[in-house]
């Protein structure tokens, strides 16, 4: 029988991972056709066609619509199948800079909900840090809108811009002295930090001694840390420097209740 040379349509659809009906659809239209058909309407395959099937779902998992897929089939030759795969090749590319731009993400989330659980018990340190650079949206401080849908729309263009997906990874700069006058929303800068500087809209973090603190709850009590950090200044007789920097640790997407964000703010501290 010639049928035993062949795989059923059972048999094919198992080794390709797909279920039976997507081989009955993909022959409707005209798409994957079975290599013969017996008497009694039964569909059988060739181990040749598994390839022909994989870059199909491939294909189809990379976006591309079955009607080009099928155009591509009909009109196939070695030269169609080269200029297929090279505009592929920039689409893998672009995927693949879209999972590390996620992998970046999980990591950034990883480490910043573990570095907040882990010192939430702690209030106000001074820590060494090393230098780091940042890059910087432009000046918000007194811009001519405060609103705060203004700030989103800053904040979210910042992210954009720069291929953020976690928009909790970008932090605020504020002047110190907009925190003595307890103007706590007069941001001067967005911030993300960077490896390499760029020579533009950039902020040199100098290596060296931070004051630090946890703010426990929402953003509208931030202030209460604050002024802890400013007494705390003053009783050390620590000379504060010109900007304070606020991460959002925890936020919005991994914690529920907002009385119970984590925000880390690092102040200048002159030596």
């Amino acid at each position: 029988m010639k049928e035993k040379k062949y795989l059923t349509a059972g048999q094919f659809a198992k080794i390709c991972g797909v279920e039976k009906h997507v081989l009955f659809h993909y022959d409707e239209i005209g798409l994957f056709q079975p290599v013969m058909v017996n008497e009694n309407g039964y569909r059988y395959y060739s181990y040749h066609q598994y390839d022909t099937f994989s870059v199909i779902t491939k294909l189809k998992k990379m976006g591309m619509p079955l009607k080009d897929i099928k155009v591509f089939l009909e009109q196939r030759s070695p030269a169609v199948f080269l200029q297929l795969l090279e505009d592929k090749f920039e689409e893998v590319d672009r995927e693949i800079e879209k999972l590390l731009a996620l992998k970046r993400m999980m990591v950034y989330m990883k480490e910043s909900t573990l570095f907040a659980v882990t010192h939430e018990d702690e209030d106000i340190t001074i820590r060494q840090y090393p230098r780091e650079i940042l890059l910087c949206s432009d000046d918000l401080e007194n811009a001519s809108s405060r609103s705060f849908a203004s700030f989103m729309e800053e904040y979210i263009s910042f992210c954009k811009e720069h291929n953020v997906l976690v928009q909790e990874s970008v932090g605020c700069m504020i002047k110190t002295d907009n925190i003595r006058n307890r103007d706590y929303l007069n941001f001067s800068y967005l911030f993300m930090k960077i490896e390499k500087d760029i020579r533009r809209n950039t902020h040199i973090r100098e290596k060296g001694s931070y004051l630090c603190a946890w703010h426990k709850g929402s953003y509208d009590t931030i202030q209460n840390t604050y002024e802890r950090m400013l007494a705390y200044a003053e009783q050390c007789n620590l000379i504060i420097g010109p900007y304070a920097y606020e991460e959002y640790l925890i936020a919005d997407i991994a914690q529920k209740d907002h009385t119970r964000y984590v925000t880390y703010i690092r102040m200048d501290l002159v030596d």
